[in-house]
């Protein structure tokens, strides 16, 4: 069922009231005393709602507009009517409500005044619920990092698990060759040669339409994430428990919490709460962590033609919260693997305080590019390893994750652009770099203009025009003339353009931007068509301007 209106209310509300017939300067006395914006209208019974209310915002705007004091005025000088709710009215439906007048009255159906739901009171029942949201997924976290420990080496092991705990069609296969070895018995034909029937099956799993068994790690369901885990013959264990029984009814009372959270089915108990801290806090103490690298990452392969230099800007700069701490991991020597850090030393690195949550919840270090604290490190080249709630510390662990999701990318767009008739695809192998350089036009001397596809700090894929033949004067002289033409090439673009002169720079550019992060969008067909579409409308457009 829904959240309503009624579990929002605290268990200590004393509701406050006042009567049409009181002074308003009574009312203002008790909104003073206790911190109200708001005081709810009763009629002389004391419990009876119309829907009245008497607002700090209405007294002010009665007193302005009459100029005069307050000791004029009763309580129905200034009340309003607003709309009341039932106690079981859903959260969700009134929110939009809540927000406009930063309450809620609740009454009954005899109209009794039961409570008041404000602002502040969503805030904290939202705020919990990120809370417990944040806590189970710190226990999927940790459950992957322990998968990752338990089947280091063995990926081929791991890839089988997975297939054997996503393969939804598995009692049909297990099923389909006995069923067809006794059709053909009852109906006399000739069973297949040992061997052939493989292909017998292979091909009735096909006209079936059985759906393929395995999915990406990190694609995995919390229930999958738990079978995996617990098939591996060293899952963790209670000390004196001969297998996993115990383990899995912890974790699926876990998995059926964090389905009633995602639901929005009610808000939780103080016993499911307590699951999952005892679950949050056993994981963290028994689960094993991966181990750190002993050897240097493996480099990116240097291609045979390498792009051309190309002047550092304000994508080569960390930004946000966490600008610091990217900065630090940037400054690495390359042959640096790994980096143990507290989370006290990490606070001297940012200068200031990290926030409670975290040190309250794994979930806050995980590597999820669309937190801005984890783009600090998942940007530099490195993931969040081995993190340590009860020691405060973590590991950051030097990847190749990023560098292999632009080659990827720009080898797919590349792939696209060289189907566009006429468009002169630069011959140039990704590099792992966050731009590449997709084709030149002639101005002065080779590769003076280019135009490139590159991803910004700022999460956007951006397609441009990059003027730098070398000499700062003439880039912004060619930059100037072609701003002169600016609503020319725009309407031929059929968009606005940015047109970004980069003063402080030698080189400008003219560009075109969307929505894009490379480790969430590196296989977005959306976001290679979109970036192949604006590359070939640039050559055309501005071919005719060199």
């Amino acid at each position: 069922m829904p959240f309503t209106l009624e579990e929002l209310l605290p268990n200590d509300q004393q509701l406050r009231t006042v009567q049409m017939h009181e002074p308003l300067t009574h009312a203002i006395d008790v909104m003073h005393q206790h911190g109200y914006s708001q005081l709810p209208v009763v009629e002389a019974d004391g419990k009876t709602s119309r829907g009245q209310v008497v607002t700090f915002e209405g007294i002010v705007h009665t007193l302005q507009s009459f100029k005069t004091q307050p000791e004029m005025f009763q309580v129905k000088d200034v009340a309003r009517r607003v709309r009341t709710y039932a106690p079981d009215a859903d959260l969700l439906a009134t929110l939009d409500d809540i927000q406009r007048e930063n309450f809620a009255l609740i009454v009954d159906e005899a109209y009794a005044l039961t409570g008041i739901v404000t602002t502040a009171d969503t805030t904290v029942f939202f705020r919990e619920y990120a809370q417990d949201l944040m806590q189970i997924e710190g226990i999927e976290s940790r459950m992957k990092e322990a998968i990752t420990a338990l089947f280091a080496g063995d990926d081929a092991g791991l890839e089988t698990t997975i297939a054997k705990v996503t393969d939804r069609a598995a009692d049909i296969r297990r099923k389909l060759r006995p069923a067809i070895l006794g059709y053909l018995e009852k109906a006399g034909l000739t069973a297949p040669a040992a061997g052939t029937d493989i292909e017998a099956v292979a091909e009735a799993e096909k006209r079936l339409a059985l759906p393929k068994p395995g999915k990406a790690f990190d694609q995995l369901t919390m229930d999958e994430i738990i079978k995996v885990l617990l098939d591996h013959p060293n899952a963790p264990k209670l000390n004196k428990a001969s297998g996993v029984t115990e383990l899995r009814g912890l974790l699926e009372r876990v998995r059926d919490v964090r389905n009633d959270l995602a639901h929005f089915r009610g808000e939780l108990s103080g016993e499911k709460r307590r699951l999952i801290v005892v679950a949050s806090e056993w994981l963290e103490q028994n689960l094993p962590t991966p181990a750190l690298p002993t050897h240097a990452v493996v480099p990116v392969a240097p291609a045979v033609t390498q792009p051309p230099a190309r002047e550092e800007g304000d994508d080569d700069t960390p930004h946000g919260t966490y600008a610091a701490l990217s900065a630090h991991l940037k400054a690495r020597p390359e042959a640096a693997t790994s980096l143990q850090m507290t989370f006290q030393e990490i606070e001297r690195v940012l200068g200031k305080e990290l926030p409670r949550s975290a040190f309250d919840y794994r979930a806050w270090w995980a590597n999820d590019p669309t937190k801005p604290q984890s783009t600090a490190w998942l940007d530099e080249g490195w993931r969040a390893n081995a993190v340590s709630m009860t020691d405060r510390r973590l590991t950051f662990v030097r990847t190749n994750d990023r560098e292999e999701a632009y080659i990827q990318f720009f080898a797919a767009l590349n792939a696209k652009l060289k189907t566009e008739q006429g468009f002169p695809i630069r011959e140039v192998s990704p590099q792992g770099a966050n731009w590449q350089v997709l084709a030149s036009l002639p101005w002065l001397r080779p590769e003076s203009v280019n135009i490139n596809a590159s991803f910004t700090r700022r999460k956007e894929l951006r397609i441009e025009l990059y003027l730098d033949c070398g000499n700062k004067e003439q880039n912004k002289k060619r930059f100037d003339e072609l701003l002169v033409r600016k609503e020319a090439i725009e309407s031929a673009m059929g968009e606005p353009l940015q047109w970004e002169r980069l003063n402080d720079k030698r080189s400008s550019r003219v560009a075109a931007y969307t929505k894009g992060q490379i480790l969430m969008d590196f296989e977005s067909d959306a976001l290679i068509n979109w970036a192949a579409k604006k590359a070939v409308d640039f050559h055309r457009i501005f071919t005719a301007e060199f």
